[in-house]
């Protein structure tokens, strides 16, 4: 009686499960695979025109039809959904980055990256519209296939042509430019038209000659920090959105101009210098003060006279003058008078002047140098030199420079009874001589007690594949990421330091074998947010590619300026060390973002 009991129980508990649990399904039903015709194929379409825009897979199948990493030659519209958000519009860089599809639920995918705001303009009110996931969007702009398996917009060649169907400033869009007219010349420049195809032809390395551009100010800049320049945009118009950048151009014949100088909106300006497509995308003039403004409406900024324009190098060791360059920047100079600093000069003697060699009676020597060693070319008088590391030549073994050997000269710089350009007798010297310089370097810097050493690309102007030159250890020094950035203390480019919550991360420099003696290592560096950022300099010898002890001096905390950081170190005996920048992980005072550093020096005491 008690099994039969249980059994009706049991009976009952299957019952009662069976009809309270509506939403399991029965397990004796029969499962039915989806049919083939339940998955909705989104086959391309438009044709990539304003009034027809490609959706998304017609976008995609129109990009796989680029080779890689090449722009489309034209501007093309295409429509999706926004199913994710990289980083929306903000005022800081005035873009954004987000995914594009032609459903809510994702399939066909395009990165719309680092586009731009309605009409082509930076995104720069913050009450403006924003974008979320869900939007519709209308996009027009270059698009390119990146390394042959990520089709996306080209960084900054794209914008936000309709958001959910409401277009910006009236729906007017980026045109494309006028008739291309000029030779370049003074006397007949480029229009902006013609400049914007100059740098397409030129592509990413700045042009070795410079080109007189004429244009009319889009959007005016303002003269700050004390660099001297300022960086404004010009157009074959007013409201020209085809435009030039005229990037941080210094004054007529190449002066520095006053923090407050204005260059205004519908300003006429005929500007001088290297040209450049930066980033494959952004026309525009050499950095670092390369280019500079001929006129303003006719007139020049100041009176500097009618000397012919400097070239593209600013007599920087970097960037050292020409001969010709360093005449024509002597010749601006007032007579007798000694530059304030010292300047850098490259090239190759012609010959020595009257019983101008090197000898042990006075240590100095007189030689004419020209950019290729030829009488025929421009030559430069260097006059009463010093012989490598600013020493006098004491020692008829050392190496004396003869006749076609190739010089960097390093001193001060005068204008002699206003018409010989020349260097100041016994405050120059051989920096280096067919490339070897004195061990440790040389370099005097404005005539105090420190050498500068062989620290190569400290203005991290010069890339190569997305790396800077010189910033690449054989060791496990560097460990970070590194990026190139706009945001710079000088000159054209600086270096993101990428950092991570949970380590620390080093930029280094390649290998560099330092004498014995003090040193002083020196950086600019700001954060790229507002949170609490700190960095540590540092250095670590190095031996068979592999990293010592790592030495470093004090955590800085930055603020959100860019400011000046240095170290300094003793080494007791000739050393192979790489220097570094430690971008800590996440603390009280650190965040484990990213660091901009910029214009790195080592000098020897």
């Amino acid at each position: 009686m008690k099994r039969k009991l249980n059994y009706l129980i049991a009976m009952a508990l299957m019952a009662f499960t069976f009809t309270s649990c509506e939403d399991v399904p029965s397990p004796f039903g029969e499962v039915v695979p989806p049919k083939s015709d339940d998955v909705v194929v989104i086959e391309p379409s438009g044709t990539g025109t304003e009034a027809d825009p490609f959706n998304i897979a017609g976008v995609i199948e129109y990009v796989s039809g680029l080779g890689a990493d090449v722009a489309s030659p034209k501007d093309v519209y295409f429509k999706g959904i926004i199913t994710s958000i990289t980083e929306a519009y903000g005022t800081q860089y005035g873009n954004a980055t987000f995914e594009v599809s032609d459903t809510e639920d994702g399939g066909n995918k395009f990165l719309c990256y680092r586009v731009k705001y309605f009409d082509g303009q930076s995104y720069s009110n913050p009450s403006d519209p924003n974008i979320k996931e869900g939007n519709e969007v209308i996009m027009c702009g270059k698009v390119v296939n990146y390394k042959g398996n990520t089709p996306e917009t080209s960084a900054n060649a794209a914008w936000l042509y309709s958001l959910n169907g409401t277009k910006g400033g009236g729906g007017t869009t980026p045109q494309p430019g006028g008739d291309a007219k000029g030779k370049g010349t003074a006397d007949d420049p480029f229009n902006i038209a013609a400049a914007i195809k100059k740098c397409q032809e030129v592509g990413e390395t700045a042009s070795a000659e410079s080109y007189y551009i004429k244009g009319i100010v889009v959007k005016g800049g303002t003269v700050s920090g004390g660099y001297g320049n300022v960086t404004f945009t010009l157009g074959d118009s007013k409201d020209a959105t085809d435009v030039f950048t005229a990037f941080q151009v210094a004054g007529s014949d190449g002066e520095k101009l006053a923090d407050g100088y204005e260059v205004k909106t519908g300003s006429e300006v005929v500007i001088y210098g290297p040209v450049v497509n930066y980033k494959g995308n952004t026309p525009e003039t050499s950095g670092k003060s390369a280019a500079q403004i001929v006129t303003i409406d006719g007139k020049k900024t100041s009176g500097g006279g009618d000397n012919p324009p400097v070239g593209g190098n600013d007599g920087s060791l970097e960037k050292p003058f020409t001969p010709a360059e360093a005449n024509a920047f002597i010749a601006t100079l007032a007579a007798d008078t000694n530059t304030d600093k010292d300047y850098y000069i490259k090239g190759k003697i012609v010959k020595y002047a009257n019983n101008g060699e090197f000898g042990t009676q006075y240590g100095n020597a007189s030689f004419y140098i020209s950019a290729d060693g030829s009488e025929s070319g421009e030559q430069f008088y260097v006059f009463r030199t010093l012989y490598l590391g600013n020493v006098k030549y004491t020692d008829d073994s050392w190496t004396k420079p003869v006749v076609g050997n190739e010089v960097v000269i390093c001193g001060k710089l005068v204008n002699y009874k206003g018409n010989t350009p020349e260097t100041v007798a016994n405050q120059s010297y051989i920096y280096s001589l067919n490339g070897n310089t004195e061990a440790g370097g040389g370099g005097s810097q404005g005539g105090g007690s420190e050498t500068s050493s062989a620290l190569t690309n400290g203005d991290f102007e010069t890339w190569a594949n997305g790396q800077p030159t010189g910033w690449k250890s054989a060791s496990t020094a560097s460990s970070a990421t590194l990026e190139q950035s706009t945001d710079a203390h000088s000159g054209s480019y600086a270096c993101i330091v990428k950092g991570d919550e949970g380590n620390n991360k080093r930029l280094a420099s390649q290998e560099i074998k330092l004498a014995a003696g003090t040193y002083n290592f020196s950086f600019w560096v700001k954060p790229t947010t507002s949170d609490a950022a700190q960095v540590r300099p540092g250095y670590v010898p190095v031996a068979d590619g592999k990293a010592g002890s790592y030495a470093y001096g004090d955590y800085a905390t930055l603020s959100a300026g860019w400011q000046q950081i240095s170290y300094e170190f003793t080494l007791s005996a000739e050393t192979t060390v790489c220097l570094v920048v430690m971008n800590p992980k996440k603390s009280n005072y650190s965040s484990g973002k990213d660091v901009i550093v910029d214009d790195a020096t080592l000098t020897k005491k």
